[in-house]
């Protein structure tokens, strides 16, 4: 009877043993398919590297001819208007100089007529050298969107048949603090412009004679 029972509890424990084998595995293999992920690719831009390389934005403008033409014509532009605005000055004080001089020989109507033509030439020699300034101002800021529209059109036909994909823009002063020397091509961009500008102008003296 014994034996029958032992039996039994052997027979009992073999079938809990056998649904515990028989659910283990799909657990597992349910735990398994849920670890298993599929890795998520990354987009094809992401995998491409970028091809970067740089210019000296102070060397270009400080050697490109073409920036040494405009910042001439600038510096002609400053003198001519510095030469008027001193010959206007110049008359000022003299006149001022001469009318204290006759003062005590005018009448009071006289005196208060000349003295107001000097405050006139005086606000009109304010206004002319706020115009002039105006003026020069205007002008650095078109040869300056000039020079930049140049070299960027350049740099797009020097990198038209280079793997280059973004051109930088750096200075002594500039927000890259260092790169490697073979990623500054301004030498290359510089040699380009200056060859390309003179033979345009050399164009030009041709058309016009």
């Amino acid at each position: 009877m014994n034996r029958l029972k032992i039996a039994a509890a052997v027979a009992m424990i073999g079938l809990v043993f056998g649904s515990c084998n028989q659910s283990n595995p799909e657990s597992t293999e349910g735990s398994q398919e849920q670890i298993k992920t599929k890795p998520v690719e990354a987009p094809a831009a992401a995998k491409k590297m970028m091809t970067v390389v740089m210019v000296n934005s102070d060397t270009l403008m400080s050697q490109y001819a073409y920036a040494e033409v405009l910042r001439d014509q600038l510096t002609t532009a400053t003198l001519k208007y510095e030469g008027i605005l001193r010959q206007k000055e110049s008359k000022l004080r003299a006149d001022a100089a001469k009318l204290q001089s006759e003062a005590a020989s005018l009448s009071q109507f006289e005196g208060q007529n000349r003295q107001r033509k000097l405050y006139e030439a005086q606000d009109q020699l304010q206004q002319t050298q706020e115009e002039y300034s105006r003026k020069l101002m205007e002008m650095e800021q078109g040869f300056n969107r000039d020079i930049h529209n140049a070299i960027n059109e350049y740099l797009g036909r020097y990198c038209a048949d280079k793997p280059y994909e973004m051109v930088l823009s750096n200075s002594d002063l500039g927000i890259i603090r260092w790169a490697d020397k073979s990623l500054d091509i301004t030498n290359e961009v510089l040699s380009g412009l200056n060859q390309e500008y003179a033979e345009n102008t050399a164009d030009q003296v041709t058309e016009e004679k």
